[in-house]
């Protein structure tokens, strides 16, 4: 059959796609990739070996009548243009996986009679996977508590966030050498997602400064972020290593100890498949403040600790970084209970929802 992968913008939408993807492809299904030409899917797809489509289209506006009825009929174009791509790569169906950019493959699919299934990452669904929602034949969720968030009668089948199992293949003593690192120190990973976070940027400079600090610092700013990290950091010294983007994440995570990051639920279902507590700082500029809410869930099992922006102290967070990363046996425990929660199954788990429909 041929399955279309739809959805994009961050890389929590995109790396799920992927994994689903690379699961079909090993069961013998040709599948494409539909993305916005502009982000990071047209990068990340086709390096993964998939043929990219590109879509257009115009994100939500979030006030004006102006803007919504420009918003509409962008949309009503960007679906019939889709058509015509379904069309002439003789889709069977449709994987939506949510940003606004996978809108037009599902509803295309679905004015052509087209099989629908979309795949919902955070606990908050996002508007685009709300409106397909409605038209989608199959709903698949990561978290119980989405259940009824969602509008229309699609059946609904909980199967975690699909993560890239080449996730768990880093070696901490090459991972040192490769950042110039001592696999025997402690080290914290400061990540801010694929494009980087303002916040955590801010905290992780903070911590490469305290004094006579006996942990590492690993740091993944963001490619916008890089040059504004290294003029205020001045010249990294030691047990500081400075990286804009990380292709490569296993590595990062082999020599963590402590992981500092956003709550996209992609970035903390890899938290769970490599057992690493984590430090978690929801971003607050996110649909339903979803981040939050995925984050909770991995506080409330124990293995990791929430800090909100809210009222933002940097010193106040750098001594909470230090209190973690000084407590081996805290931390031994909550990497045990992140492990418990992870679900390496997932992407098999969709792959069998999108055969399944397939019939």
């Amino acid at each position: 059959a041929t399955i279309i992968l739809a959805g994009g913008v961050n890389g929590g939408h995109v790396y799920p796609a992927i994994s689903i993807g690379d699961v079909l492809r090993e069961r013998g299904h040709t599948v494409l990739y539909y993305g916005d030409p502009e982000r990071i899917e047209a990068r990340v797809a086709p390096t993964a070996g998939y043929e990219f489509r590109p879509v257009r289209a115009l994100q939500y506006p979030r006030g004006g009548i102006v803007g919504k009825i420009k918003f509409g009929l962008g949309l009503l174009r960007s679906v019939l243009s889709t058509r015509s791509l379904l069309k002439a790569d003789r889709a069977d169906i449709v994987l939506g996986v949510g940003g606004y950019i996978s809108a037009p493959p599902v509803l295309a699919a679905w004015t052509l009679g087209k099989r629908r299934i979309i795949h919902e990452a955070n606990a908050v669904p996002g508007m685009a996977n709300k409106l397909c929602a409605r038209v989608a034949n199959t709903v698949l969720m990561t978290y119980e508590k989405s259940r009824d968030r969602f509008p229309g009668s699609a059946p609904r089948h909980l199967v975690g966030v699909p993560v890239n199992p080449k996730i768990l293949v880093g070696d901490r003593q090459e991972a040192a050498a490769k950042y110039g690192l001592d696999p025997d120190k402690p080290t914290v990973l400061f990540v801010g997602g694929s494009l980087g976070a303002a916040r955590i940027n801010e905290l992780a400079i903070a911590c490469a400064r305290l004094g006579s600090r006996e942990f590492q610092v690993l740091h993944l700013c963001g490619t916008k972020y890089h040059d504004e990290v290294l003029a205020a950091l001045g010249e990294p010294g030691a047990g500081t290593k400075l990286v804009a983007y990380e292709d490569r994440m296993a590595d990062a995570y082999a020599l963590a100890d402590l992981v500092v990051c956003r709550c996209g639920s992609s970035t903390l279902g890899e938290l769970c498949a490599v057992g690493k507590p984590g430090l978690l700082i929801p971003s607050p500029n996110v649909t339903e403040n979803h981040q939050e809410e995925n984050a909770r869930g991995l506080e409330e099992a124990g293995a990791a600790q929430v800090l909100i922006e809210a009222g933002w102290d940097v010193d106040h967070a750098a001594g909470l970084v230090l209190k973690l990363i000084s407590d081996s046996d805290l931390l031994a425990k909550m990497a045990a209970k992140s492990k418990g929660q992870a679900r390496l199954d997932a992407a098999s788990l969709a792959a069998d929802q999108v055969e399944q429909l397939l019939g």
